[in-house]
């Protein structure tokens, strides 16, 4: 009887120890990612679609300042995401096409780290992984009708989110994976200014 109640004390001490690690690893990314002044990295950005079986590989830098963001890939063409004042840019060297919108309040997260702290309040939230000083964690969003799953690895020392991936209802999975980020540090002004074809389709919402 002692025995067994031992390993139920240990099978508690268990739970608890990991609902104050997630507790503890989101305090964490909440108070390194508040503190920015900057984020800049390199971004690789895969895209993959059950129904074609196919994934897309984008790979190129991502910057960040308070109320403004952009993600410029070079790979496999051009293409620039820039979010500045609550207007939307996106330009496509492939189509040669620019795409402007005034952002809705529903899509206000700016980058896919705002995506992961917006759903881990609203999420159940389990600890999959521990490596070093890389934890990887599991969100299950609670009652969402996009989102139904999203993983992350996040370092435990710095904060800082190593990887992020979410997929849709309909099977769809985005993943982000960061490399070579800088925090706190000048970005150059020349970053957010892009001169677009002047043969470029403009489509304006």
């Amino acid at each position: 009887m002692k025995r067994y109640l031992i390993l139920l004390l240990l099978c508690c001490l268990a739970i608890s120890l990991s609902a104050t690690g997630s507790a503890e690893i989101h305090a964490k990314m909440q108070g390194a990612y508040k503190s920015l002044s900057s984020f800049q990295a390199n971004v690789s950005q895969t895209n993959y679609y059950p129904q074609l079986k196919r994934s897309i590989v984008y790979d190129g830098r991502i910057y960040f300042s308070p109320g403004r963001m952009l993600m410029s890939f070079d790979k496999p063409h051009t293409q620039l995401l820039k979010i500045e004042n609550s207007r939307v840019e996106l330009y496509d060297a492939q189509s040669n096409t620019l795409f402007k919108a005034q952002m809705l309040p529903q899509f206000g997260k700016m980058n896919p780290v705002e995506i992961l702290q917006l759903y881990w309040t609203k999420s159940t939230v389990k600890i999959i992984r521990e490596s070093g000083d890389i934890v990887s964690v599991k969100l299950i969003p609670k009652d969402d009708p996009l989102i139904i799953s999203l993983n992350a690895s996040i370092n435990k020392k710095s904060g800082l989110v190593q990887s992020l991936s979410y997929s849709d209802s309909s099977g769809n999975t985005v993943t982000y994976a960061f490399s070579g980020i800088k925090t706190n540090a000048a970005i150059p002004s020349g970053v957010w200014s892009f001169s677009y074809p002047k043969d470029a389709q403009i489509i304006e919402q």
